[in-house]
């Protein structure tokens, strides 16, 4: 993040401050919020890590895939990420599993995590989130991928509705995974939480 950008990011968070002190009373001329906004501005780089060159990223990472004649399904379960709601900028915690069937090529089973998270560190609704998984696994030409995602969405734990306990699932499935129901079954049992 350019030091420029870096300065909007304080500033923007010294008026969020300003305004919570002038709208709701709240003491901000104590030792714990001097540097908040330089804190905050440092925290979101790292957090919005996955803004800047998603695509260059994402080639990165895609390019590590080999060759090889595993033909059978590969499943990654309970990758857990943290991304933000780009409608309140709220944290949503994520458990994401994946899976493909390869084609003569394979990913290194940390790059099917590191996907997953490129892709969560951005201010990004969970549905979208899910299909470009799908989308971006495609790229290595797999006979199909799939994705299931869920989510708790601290917008709808701590503020709307206040419903701590719900979680929002999501699901994508393409190629083999959407257009053969035993393939779309065995990854669904893949993912299921044993009890």
């Amino acid at each position: 993040m350019s030091d420029s950008s870096s300065d909007n990011i304080e500033k923007g968070v010294y008026l969020i401050l300003k305004g919570l002190h002038e709208e709701l009373g709240l003491e901000i001329e104590n030792q714990h919020f001097v540097d908040t906004p330089k804190r905050v501005a440092r925290a979101y780089a790292e957090i919005f890590d996955g803004v800047k060159d998603t695509e260059k990223q994402i080639d990165s990472i895609l390019a590590t895939a080999f060759k090889d004649d595993m033909d059978e399904m590969i499943v990654a379960t309970d990758i857990h990420v943290f991304s933000m709601c780009p409608h309140h900028l709220l944290p949503v915690e994520l458990f994401i599993s994946v899976a493909y069937i390869p084609d003569g090529c394979v990913l290194g089973l940390s790059k099917l995590a590191r996907l997953v998270e490129v892709l969560a560190r951005r201010p990004v609704i969970q549905e979208q989130l899910t299909s470009e998984i799908t989308k971006y696994l495609m790229k290595i030409k797999p006979l199909g991928a799939a994705a299931r995602v869920e989510g708790q969405h601290f917008c709808m734990r701590m503020r709307g509705v206040k419903k701590p306990e719900a979680s929002v699932i999501t699901t994508s499935v393409v190629g083999a995974f959407k257009e053969d129901r035993a393939t779309r079954e065995e990854f669904l049992n893949h993912i299921q939480k044993k009890v």
